[in-house]
This record gives C-alpha cells, sequence and structure tokens, in this order.
C-alpha cells in the first residue's frame, strides 16, 4: 500500500488507522501510520509532516484491490518516531520476535482552531 502527500511525496506503509483521541485539550481525528524502518528516513519524513501544506491532502492506494482513500485536513504532527513491534508471538516453536517500525501519527485541527486560523490567530 502507498501513502502520497500533497507534494507527491510517496513511500509504501503496513497500516493505517483513524480514531479520535484526546489530545492537547480537545478531541480530535488523528490517522495513525505503521512503516517498515527504511520506507522513508525518519529524519526526511520528521520534515515532511512538519510542514502543514504537505499534509494538507493525503492519498492512500491499496494497488491490489485498485482502491483509493483520500483524508483532508490532518495537517497536525503529533507523532513521528521508531518502535518496537510484536511481529510474532511467543509459541512452543520460539521466542516473541520484535521489529523496529516507523510510526507517525497526525491529527486533525478542532473545528475552533480552524476557524481562529482563518482569522490569523
Amino acid at each position: 500500500m502507498k501513502i502520497k502527500f500533497a507534494n507527491d511525496t510517496q513511500f509504501d506503509y503496513i497500516r493505517a488507522f483513524e480514531t479520535e483521541e484526546f489530545y492537547n485539550g480537545a478531541s480530535r481525528r488523528t490517522l495513525t501510520f505503521e512503516c517498515n524502518k527504511g520506507a522513508i528516513s525518519v529524519d526526511e519524513l520528521d520534515l515532511l509532516i512538519s510542514n502543514e501544506t504537505n499534509t494538507e491532502h493525503i492519498q492512500l492506494t491499496n494497488e491490489e484491490e485498485n482502491i483509493t482513500n483520500i483524508y483532508d485536513g490532518y495537517t497536525l504532527k503529533l507523532k513521528c518516531g521508531i518502535e518496537k513491534q510484536l511481529t510474532q508471538q511467543e509459541s512452543t516453536e520460539g521466542p516473541a520476535v520484535y521489529t523496529d517500525r516507523l510510526f507517525f501519527k497526525l491529527g486533525k485541527p478542532t473545528y475552533i482552531e480552524h476557524q481562529l486560523r482563518k482569522l490569523g490567530f
């Protein structure tokens, strides 16, 4: 699956999910991504998602099923980094396996924050 930002930067991702979360004093929509560690460098990703114009329009494409979803307005960078992710449960045949994954989370401004930005605040 591929993610494409407004500035045409694109790379593969493993999983994406949208939820509502309480962050910075308000409930807001969030979009969280999990990628393989080498999909993009952490520094490049941090720079990419720190610019609101890049994350204003995000396109997610599943090429196998020919499905494209578009997400607009996720302009707040909430998280960006490498985390260990359980990729194989412990079993009688071997120990649990953890893999480094690149995670990042974007948030949507609330309606009031959006209106204040229009007014220049």
